[in-house]
């Protein structure tokens, strides 16, 4: 397998543990001391380790109340050199309150055999999530 393909290999299998709506999933292809960021930070919250996400309770709780979850990849660009993928993403779900979807922003860089993910930057449309987050979390 190609470099290459081992990244968009690594980047979709992550796309998939994202939907599986698991911690351990979603953290299974991240390093440990893999740099987490979600932007815009609106919790002073970021960046986290891969335990730090795995506990945190915030997310745990947006994965409970999400009872559906599909993640369509719309565009992925590969650097090979840089070791990088950025995806461009959208979803669909639903949660415990009603329909769920956002548009996301993905880039991950990878170790370099480029089968874990060392550094992840999220951004998701925040106008999207907020108004999600709040019909559901009051």
């Amino acid at each position: 397998m190609s470099l290459k393909e081992a990244l968009q290999k690594t980047a979709a299998g992550w796309i998939s543990d994202l939907e599986s709506r698991s911690l351990d999933n979603v953290v299974s292809r991240w390093t440990d001391d893999i740099y987490y960021t979600l932007h815009p930070d609106t919790e002073s919250a970021y960046p986290m380790t891969k335990e730090q996400f795995r506990t945190y309770d915030r997310a745990a709780g947006f994965f409970k109340a999400l009872k559906e979850f599909k993640i369509t990849i719309n565009e992925m660009y590969v650097d090979v050199e840089q070791t990088t993928v950025t995806m461009l993403c959208s979803s669909v779900g639903q949660l415990i309150t009603g329909p769920y979807g956002t548009d996301y922003v993905f880039i991950l860089t990878m170790t370099e055999d480029g089968t874990k993910i060392k550094k992840l930057s999220e951004w998701p449309d925040l106008h999207k999530v907020q108004a999600a987050i709040n019909k559901t979390f009051g």
